[in-house]
């Protein structure tokens, strides 16, 4: 393998910024990569790492993986359709994978359509089951969205304080995710709900940018939350308090404020097999 296919990693907030500014111009291919390095940069949240191509000064190749969720590794890849030999080339030689662990875990996440083909046959040659998940990405902008978020009285949105974090991770369907780990994830970006208010008589605009935090022991009637790629996650409405617009409501509040730092948003729906 040439010395300019070897994967390197990017060590400080300075670098993931500037890769985060590399990649932009592909927008929207590259969301969940430019969304994850934006958070990173920006100290919001910590969980992943991230590997260039070294040498390569015209590369737009990103690769990142984490282990939020014990025991399962998790890989995402952006690059150009003409860059996909050599990502896969550095790939199947980089120490970067540990392929003895990725046998008994998931690995492959957020794979462009064109590179999926190539490295699902590497990482078959290495033993390794694959699960395809079809994503289909939607993105937002508030600059083009003039609808005022309004919630009605009787109620009032708030980031999670401990107590709505803990609801909102025992009652997701895909946990698995440290408890401290969602603390420390929901100090930098939206983990927010709707919450009961006897003291609010009308309805009130929410702002986005400047969301009160909620007390440590009280319990959404609806959450959710932003993930470390922008996208919308473990949306719920408690069944008693559903008909009421919540979902979209929040829906909204959280693209909006997360599009404040990284512009894009994606959302996901998943149809998914084994090959």
């Amino acid at each position: 393998m040439s010395a300019s296919a070897r994967l390197v990693r990017l060590l400080t907030k300075r670098e993931h910024l500037l890769w985060a500014e590399r990649v932009k111009p592909h927008l929207p291919h590259c969301v969940t990569v430019h969304n994850n390095l934006v958070q990173h940069g920006k100290g919001l949240v910590c969980h992943a790492t991230f590997y260039v191509l070294r040498d390569r000064p015209h590369s737009v190749t990103v690769l990142f993986r984490n282990e939020i969720i014990p025991n399962t590794q998790y890989i995402g890849v952006f690059c150009l359709k003409e860059e996909v030999g050599t990502l896969v080339e550095a790939v199947r030689f980089s120490p970067v994978i540990d392929w003895e662990y990725a046998r008994r875990t998931h690995l492959l996440h957020l794979v462009p359509p064109y590179a999926v083909d190539p490295m699902v046959k590497l990482v078959q040659e290495r033993g390794v089951k694959v699960w395809l998940q079809t994503c289909f990405i939607f993105t937002y902008d508030a600059h083009l969205d003039p609808h005022m978020l309004r919630v009605p009285a009787g109620f009032r949105v708030c980031r999670l304080g401990r107590a709505g974090v803990r609801h909102l991770l025992e009652n997701a369907k895909y946990g698995g995710i440290p408890l401290d780990l969602m603390y420390r994830m929901a100090e930098g970006v939206p983990y927010i709900g709707v919450y009961q208010d006897p003291t609010s008589t009308q309805e009130a605009t929410v702002d986005p940018e400047n969301l009160p935090v909620a007390g440590d022991e009280e319990i959404p009637v609806a959450w959710c939350c932003s993930g470390p790629s922008g996208d919308v996650a473990k949306l719920i409405t408690d069944k008693r308090f559903r008909r009421h617009g919540f979902g979209k409501l929040l829906t909204a509040t959280v693209l909006a404020g997360t599009s404040a730092s990284v512009r894009l948003v994606r959302l996901l729906t998943k149809r998914e097999h084994l090959l």
